[in-house]
C-alpha cells in the first residue's frame, strides 16, 4: 500500500505583489538607467545651483549620491568631488544625462574665472530651502539676503550646528536639502516633490528670477545657444 500522502505543516508563502512602477535598472558603466531618468525643467526656477539641480534630480530618480557626482565626469572620484565651477565639470556629459539646455546648466555652475569670489561652504535661505530652491548666487560673497524674502542667508546646519563645504561629492549631493554631516533637514519640513504647480509664490519667484538675471547674465551668457554642448 501506497503511503498516504500528507499535507505539509508550513503555510505557502504570499504571492509577490508586482510594483506599481517599473524598478529602473542603473547601468554601473553609462550610469543611466534602462528606462531613462525622470526630470521635468519647470521644477526649476532661474539662478538655480547644480546642487539644487541634482538635488532634485536625486529626488526624483532615487539615485544615490555617488551616482549623482559620476554625472560631472566619468573620471570624477565620487567621494572626493569636484568644484561646482564650469571648468572643472564635464558639461556635455551632464547635459546628455539631465537633458537640460546647456544654458541653465552653465548658469547653474561657479564662473571658473572667479575663484576666491565665491563662498567655500553651503549657504541658503531656509524658507527658499523648504520649497526645493538654492540659487547659485547665494554662494557669492557679495551675497547676504536672499532676493526674495531679504533674509540673511545661512551656513549652519541649525542641528549640529556645522557647516558643509560646497563641494559636488557624495556626501553633499546625496543629502537631499539635508545636512551633509547630521542628516537634520535644513528647513522646518522637506520640500513638495513633483508639484505640478509652483511651491513658491509668484512674488517671490519674479524677485528670484530679477536678482539673478541683472547679477549674472553677462557672466553667464544666458543669450548663446547650446550647439557648443
Amino acid at each position: 500500500m501506497q503511503p498516504a500522502v500528507c499535507s505539509s505543516t508550513h503555510k505557502e508563502a504570499p504571492a509577490l505583489i508586482a510594483p506599481r512602477f517599473p524598478i529602473l535598472n542603473l547601468d554601473e558603466r553609462r550610469l543611466t538607467p534602462a528606462l531613462g531618468f525622470i526630470f521635468d525643467a519647470r521644477w526649476l526656477l532661474p539662478g538655480e545651483s547644480i546642487v539644487s539641480i541634482l538635488w532634485k534630480f536625486a529626488r526624483a530618480n532615487g539615485l544615490p549620491g555617488h551616482a549623482l557626482v559620476r554625472l560631472m565626469g566619468v573620471d570624477i572620484d565620487p567621494y572626493e568631488g569636484v568644484e561646482p565651477i564650469r571648468d572643472a565639470v564635464d558639461l556635455k556629459h551632464l547635459r546628455r544625462m539631465l537633458l537640460l539646455p546647456g544654458k541653465v546648466l552653465r548658469a547653474s555652475l561657479l564662473e571658473s574665472g572667479q575663484r576666491g569670489r565665491h563662498h567655500p561652504v553651503f549657504r541658503y535661505c531656509r524658507q527658499c530651502t523648504s520649497l526645493g530652491h538654492h540659487s547659485v548666487t547665494y554662494q557669492m560673497f557679495s551675497e547676504r539676503r536672499c532676493p526674495a524674502r531679504r533674509q540673511k542667508l545661512e551656513t549652519k546646519c541649525q542641528h549640529c550646528g556645522q557647516e558643509t563645504p560646497y563641494i559636488l561629492n557624495a556626501s553633499l549631493v546625496g543629502s537631499p536639502y539635508r545636512c551633509a554631516r547630521c542628516g537634520a533637514l535644513y528647513a522646518i519640513r522637506s520640500p513638495p516633490a513633483f508639484a505640478t504647480k509652483p511651491a513658491m509664490r509668484k512674488e517671490h519667484r519674479i524677485a528670484i528670477a530679477r536678482h539673478f538675471h541683472n547679477r549674472m547674465a553677462g557672466s553667464f551668457c544666458l543669450d548663446s545657444d547650446d550647439h557648443d554642448l
